[in-house]
């Protein structure tokens, strides 16, 4: 009767310890815990989660204005909506739910909404469907490049990506993989930028 009772124990000892495991893997893609802090003031912390409150979309173009930036080819959707399980948009949320990427899979930009630059500071992203995708990323000032940076992202990991790029008027990111054929997308989420006076 005693190790009857010991192997009980056991089990569910063991029961618990795989429950508690599946509980916290499959929240740590989708909640910040353990995220480094470091947009601080007067930087800018963008999370898009204030653009739109659609759950169920293919993406909603990102307003020029917002965040005092002008943003091109830049879309935003629900990264945490059941329709895209295993994708990468689930991966790429950091501040529920909302999340921006590259529409189309094509090249996106962002610049200065006002004569002045700014400051990229950082910001997590991955890759949509395919591994391996290479992000390049060019900071400009009046069309001279100032910063450039290729950074491999994958689907199942966020990279933080951090630039402290100043003085700028523009950034491009332009998403390389040539066996994606289209589905070249990437994700952006907690952009920190610092707007020049």
């Amino acid at each position: 009767m005693l190790d009857t009772t010991r192997n009980s124990t056991k089990i569910i000892m063991f029961a618990i310890v795989i429950i508690a495991a599946l509980f916290i893997s499959a929240f740590s893609t989708r909640l910040p815990w353990g995220m480094k802090s470091t947009c601080l003031e007067p930087s800018l912390l963008i999370t898009f989660d204030d653009i739109t409150n659609i759950t169920n979309t293919s993406g909603v173009p990102v307003p020029h204005g917002y965040g005092g930036l002008n943003w091109e080819n830049v879309l935003v959707l629900n990264g945490l909506n059941d329709s895209n399980p295993t994708s990468g948009y689930r991966t790429g949320v950091v501040s529920p739910p909302y999340l921006a990427f590259d529409g189309w899979g094509s090249p996106m930009a962002i610049t200065n909404a006002a004569t002045n630059t700014f400051t990229i500071n950082s910001f997590y992203s991955c890759a949509v469907w395919y591994d391996n995708v290479t992000l390049e990323i060019t900071g400009t000032r009046e069309g001279t490049t100032l910063y450039t940076k290729s950074v491999s992202l994958f689907t199942q990991s966020r990279t933080f990506i951090e630039l402290n790029w100043s003085d700028i008027d523009t950034i491009n990111f332009n998403p390389i993989c040539d066996w994606c054929w289209d589905a070249k997308h990437f994700t952006m989420d907690n952009l920190c930028v610092t707007l020049e006076k």
